[in-house]
């Protein structure tokens, strides 16, 4: 069977979805907060890179996988002091200080003023209060960040339902397609660390299997909004606010 075939047959399986929530709920621990040791453990413990070869099934996402495992067998079992030191300022960078002026939340790229918490945030707490389900606190991290979208389209995905398929192809196309692909993009190209750059290239293929599977899934093909020059070099900085990690309950 060749390849493109057998990727189309494995999108069909009836519970792809759930098994990419799980690919999605990795992601979303390397985007929420730092690289720890306790991290690092996990993944080697539970086997949880070789989980994500077996679940993926692009070229792309499996391309991704592998540079994932090679900078993650770089940094050894026992990763030195200095080499976390590291993979905290390149997550600082992208999450905390803006140092690499690309924001990751929507509001930013969508908007003209290329302000946090605008319409898009707004328009995405609707999507979630339709499902039940609230941010922690959205001074602190916007409605519209991506570790928020993320858990959201996981949250849809473990719903086996065909409505809330279909609703998660129309939230990618509305909220997470416009702009998430873009942050990966130029994230992945100024972080100094090879584990970002992976966990950026795999966010990409991820979100594009993922949308493909949807396809399959409910016969409805992407529509992604069109959006202006996704340009946030003119971007104003963020007012500080405190850091608050870990996932809300409410999802």
């Amino acid at each position: 069977m060749a390849a493109t075939e057998t990727a189309t047959a494995a999108r069909n399986d009836p519970d792809r979805l759930a098994l990419l929530a799980d690919v999605l709920d990795v992601l979303i621990r390397f985007h929420d907060r730092e690289i720890d040791r306790a991290l690092l453990d996990g993944l080697r413990q539970y086997d949880v890179i070789e989980g994500l070869g077996s679940a993926l099934v692009s070229r792309d996402s499996r391309s991704a996988v592998r540079d994932l495992a090679a900078a993650l067998d770089v940094l050894g079992s026992a990763p030195s002091e200095s080499a976390l030191d590291d993979l905290a300022a390149d997550f600082a960078d992208l999450y905390l200080t803006h140092g690499f002026r690309v924001s990751p939340s929507g509001s930013v790229w969508l908007t003209e003023d290329r302000l946090e918490r605008q319409l898009p945030m707004f328009e995405v707490r609707d999507w979630y209060e339709h499902y039940g389900v609230t941010v922690p606190d959205w001074r602190v991290r916007a409605d519209d960040h991506l570790v928020h979208e993320l858990q959201f389209l996981s949250h849809l995905c473990r719903m086996d339902d065909d409505v809330a398929a279909q609703d998660a192809g129309r939230f990618m196309d509305l909220h997470v397609l416009p702009w998430l692909p873009e942050f990966c993009r130029r994230a992945g190209e100024r972080v100094s660390q090879p584990v970002y750059a992976a966990v950026m290239q795999m966010t990409l293929a991820c979100l594009e299997e993922l949308r493909a599977t949807l396809e399959d899934r409910t016969g409805r093909l992407r529509e992604v909004r069109e959006t202006g020059p996704l340009e946030t070099s003119r971007q104003p900085e963020p007012e500080p606010t405190p850091y608050m990690p870990g996932v809300s309950e409410s999802w």
